[in-house]
């Protein structure tokens, strides 16, 4: 639980005080009445200057806050947003339940406005735990005020990165959930849940139940669901905030995925595989409730990949929504043939740009590893653009190619029109070449695939275990410059 306010003077109150430093400095001058000593601390090596890290100084009463936390900056020479952001990864509710931020001090040569949204965004994301399985709850809660001198307003800053990061947080339970607790009828509600707590005139929403996802011959979605005993839904959320054609973002929603026939040997995890229907959810709770000027949709095909004796079997052709038949090598596959409905029906409500999300494959992780995340797109200014909102949101990701001879792959089947997987060579990239085919002529289209991305079992950043929520910030930022 996050709080933000925001004062012009420090309060008078005892709460800590968090002040930044860099590298290169000898000392901080923060009152006459402590800065004796903590020159002296400096001159006998007892600060740590590595970035991130947080010294703690008892003030014994020389100050009205009892405890000064000096949070390391690195240097002032390399000193960027990004920076600011990993610096902030130990400040969280472990050093009080509310804290003093003094933002002049973190600032260095930055625009302050900017650094007022990443202090929020980034001690709100470092602050997280999930505990809502655990009988024994973590306070967490944390209440940050605001410091400055500056004789500015950043109330829409702070309420700006306030949604984004609750938005992010939001994804992360979301996905830590395991499948006994979230499936495909549950996520509907969620965000007919959230559909009622953002109450605004421009949003809404139409949950289709089996019946009516038959009625639209979304036969590839169907055929992911047949070994479930819980229905599919497809989830289709509209926002008509701007003047413009819509925007449509499609999640991979598989709550749980066995692999199916094609079983998994390792399944640990796989509740993570409704991260892209998770992902888009969040996307669409901030672009809303910071008012984007933007035209958005969001549709989630969700199901998991269950095996019953009526589950798809390799050998089993399929009709897609849009005709298109698909041979099914592995069911294990499966995402993709959800995602090939979804964005059809992405289409045919509209959109004329789509961006997809997925934990889609294993190839990609082999590839990029679990910091970067896959970029596949047929629009090379969309692909820059998205690219540049990435670097902007300090999050990693790398244009992938989609060539001829994977698309030849794909097409090589001799009873179907397409191949639903081609073996593991340029695995990530025969997934988006499947995708492909369904992007109508004319549509401008991005795959992000998230599979090593979405979920750490291993942080190696500060963050809390589990989900990541990436790409929800590029996403963002993305939509948003759209309109700059």
């Amino acid at each position: 639980m996050l709080q933000v306010l925001i004062n012009k003077r420090e309060k008078d109150n005892k709460n800590p005080l968090v002040y930044g430093f860099f590298e290169e400095q000898s000392s901080v001058l923060i009152d006459d009445a402590l800065n004796e000593e903590i020159i002296d601390l400096f001159n006998n090596g007892f600060i740590d200057k590595k970035l991130g890290a947080v010294n703690k100084i008892y003030s014994l009463g020389k100050l009205k806050n009892n405890v000064v936390y000096l949070v390391c900056l690195g240097k002032l020479t390399t000193f960027n947003l990004d920076q600011l952001e990993k610096a902030l990864m130990n400040v969280n509710y472990k050093l009080g339940s509310e804290l003093n931020i003094n933002l002049d001090s973190l600032a260095g040569n930055l625009d302050l406005s900017e650094v007022v949204k990443r202090v929020v965004t980034a001690i709100g994301y470092y602050n997280y735990v999930f505990d809502e399985l655990q009988s024994k709850k973590v306070n967490n809660e944390l209440t940050l005020n605001l410091i400055t001198n500056k004789q500015l307003d950043f109330t829409k800053e702070v309420e700006e990165a306030f949604n984004l990061v609750t938005a992010l947080n939001n994804v992360r339970d979301l996905v830590n959930k395991p499948y006994n607790h979230l499936n495909a009828v549950e996520l509907a509600e969620y965000a007919e849940n959230l559909v009622d707590e953002l109450d605004n005139k421009k949003v809404g929403l139409k949950i289709y139940n089996k019946k009516e996802i038959e009625e639209l011959e979304m036969h590839a979605f169907l055929g992911v669901n047949k070994g479930s005993k819980t229905e599919p839904r497809l989830i289709h959320l509209t926002y008509n905030g701007g003047k413009g054609e819509y925007v449509g973002l499609v999640g991979k929603g598989v709550m749980f995925d066995t692999g199916g026939y094609s079983i998994k040997t390792n399944m640990l995890n796989m509740k993570c595989d409704m991260a892209g229907a998770a992902t888009v959810l969040g996307v669409f709770e901030a672009v809303v409730k910071n008012e984007l000027p933007i035209n958005l949709q969001v549709v989630v095909c969700a199901t998991d990949n269950k095996i019953n004796g009526s589950a798809l079997v390799p050998d089993d052709v399929i009709t897609a929504m849009n005709k298109l038949t698909i041979e099914i090598k592995s069911t294990d596959a499966e995402g993709r043939l959800t995602l090939a409905d979804a964005l059809t029906f992405t289409q045919q409500q509209g959109a004329k740009e789509v961006i997809d999300i997925a934990t889609l494959t294993g190839a990609i992780v082999v590839a990029l590893g679990s910091d970067v995340t896959g970029l596949f797109g047929n629009d090379q200014e969309m692909i820059n653009n998205f690219l540049k909102a990435s670097k902007e949101a300090n999050e990693e990701v790398w244009h992938m190619p989609i060539n001829d001879s994977i698309r030849k792959k794909v097409r090589d089947s001799k009873v179907a029109d397409l191949l639903n997987s081609t073996g593991r060579e340029m695995g990530a990239s025969s997934a988006a070449a499947f995708l492909e085919a369904f992007v109508e002529e004319g549509t401008k289209w991005l795959h992000l695939d998230i599979a090593g991305t979405a979920f750490t079992t291993s942080p190696a950043n500060g963050q809390f275990y589990g989900a990541t929520a990436a790409t929800v910030k590029s996403l963002y930022t993305y939509l948003k410059n759209k309109n700059a």
